[in-house]
């Protein structure tokens, strides 16, 4: 008897636990949100670029910033990539088919095509390239840490 009353107040108890309405989980984020969040941050930096905003291009380069572009001349730095807006008038560009990969919690892979004109050096630039670029969360911001600059035919 003792047995059957204890097996019915644990049934009530567990009845009354399974009735409780459920507090949904915390919505985790979105790696569209992510997505977004990136293709925004690569557009800005182009119009910075663009718009010759060294302050606010260069406020995006992660410590240890690193690109290698398609000219064959090796790694630029931070410092470098800036100094780069003085000698680069971009007149037009578009930006196209962004993929964003996540590589971590705080790391992402974002890969687009640019076309682009201009000159550099009083020479006419016309471009077709292929971007690959590594994203790292630092805070609550994204930093650029690496670019890679491929030509298309």
């Amino acid at each position: 008897m003792k047995t059957t009353r204890i097996s019915v107040l644990c049934l009530a108890a567990l009845s009354g636990a399974w009735a409780q309405p459920q507090k949904p989980a915390a919505p985790k984020p979105s790696s569209q949100t992510t997505a977004a969040v990136l293709e925004a941050k690569v557009k800005k930096a182009w119009e910075d670029f663009k718009n010759k905003d060294k302050t606010s291009f260069a406020a995006i380069l992660a410590d240890g910033f690193r690109e290698v572009e398609e000219d064959g001349e090796g790694f630029r730095d931070a410092k470098a990539e800036v100094a780069e807006i003085d000698g680069f008038e971009i007149t037009q560009y578009s930006l196209k088919d962004f993929t964003v990969k996540s590589l971590g919690a705080e790391d992402a892979l974002v890969t687009y095509v640019a076309e682009y004109s201009g000159s550099a050096a009083g020479q006419k630039v016309q471009e077709r390239d292929v971007f690959g670029e590594v994203w790292i969360k630092r805070g609550s911001d994204w930093k650029l840490l690496y670019v890679q600059e491929t030509k298309l035919k």
